[in-house]
C-alpha cells in the first residue's frame, strides 16, 4: 500500500508540473524569403510549449515538417523522428519592446536542440515572442546565420 501511495504522489507532482506548461498552436504561418512574406502550410499542427518554471524565452517546438524545413534537413539523424520536436534552450534576451497596442515583443538568441537517443543536432536561432496580458499572440523565428529565411506565426491557446 505504501508503494501505491508513493506512486500516487509522484504522478500528482508530475501532472501538476506538466499542467503548468502553456501550449499554443499555430493558427496562421508565413515565411519570408527574398523580402516577401507568403503563407505556408505544414502537415499537422505546429505547437509551442512554454514552461514558466524554465528560463524566460525557453520553449519546445513540435512539428516534423516545419523543423525539418527550418534547418534545411542538414542533420543526419539515425531516426528521422528526431525532427519531430526541438527545444529552444539557454535563451539570452536580445531586446524587448512594447508597441502601441500593448504587445510585448521579446527577442531571444539561443540554442535550438534536436535530441533523441544517440541523435543530437543544434543550431543558434533567434526567436521573438509576442505577448499581451501573458497570452502568446505570435512567434517569429530564424536561424542566426541565415538572414534569407524567416518564419512568423500567429498562435492560439490549446483548449
Amino acid at each position: 500500500m505504501r508503494n501505491f501511495y508513493t506512486l500516487f504522489l509522484l504522478l500528482f507532482f508530475v501532472s501538476v508540473d506538466y499542467a503548468q506548461s502553456k501550449n499554443v498552436v499555430v493558427d496562421k504561418a508565413w515565411v519570408n524569403e527574398a523580402e516577401e512574406w507568403t503563407d505556408f502550410q505544414y502537415a499537422g499542427k505546429i505547437v509551442f510549449s512554454i514552461n514558466p518554471n524554465e528560463e524566460a524565452g525557453s520553449l519546445r517546438i513540435g512539428n516534423y515538417d516545419f523543423l525539418y524545413d527550418f534547418v534545411d534537413g542538414k542533420a543526419k539523424f539515425a531516426s528521422k523522428t528526431t525532427y519531430s520536436s526541438a527545444e529552444f534552450s539557454h535563451p539570452r534576451k536580445v531586446s524587448a519592446s512594447t508597441d502601441k497596442q500593448g504587445v510585448l515583443n521579446t527577442t531571444y538568441e539561443g540554442t535550438l536542440v534536436f535530441q533523441s537517443d544517440k541523435d543530437y543536432y543544434s543550431v543558434i536561432a533567434v526567436i521573438t515572442i509576442l505577448e499581451k496580458n501573458e497570452n502568446v499572440l505570435g512567434v517569429k523565428m530564424k536561424l542566426k546565420d541565415n538572414n534569407r529565411k524567416e518564419y512568423a506565426f500567429s498562435t492560439k491557446p490549446t483548449s
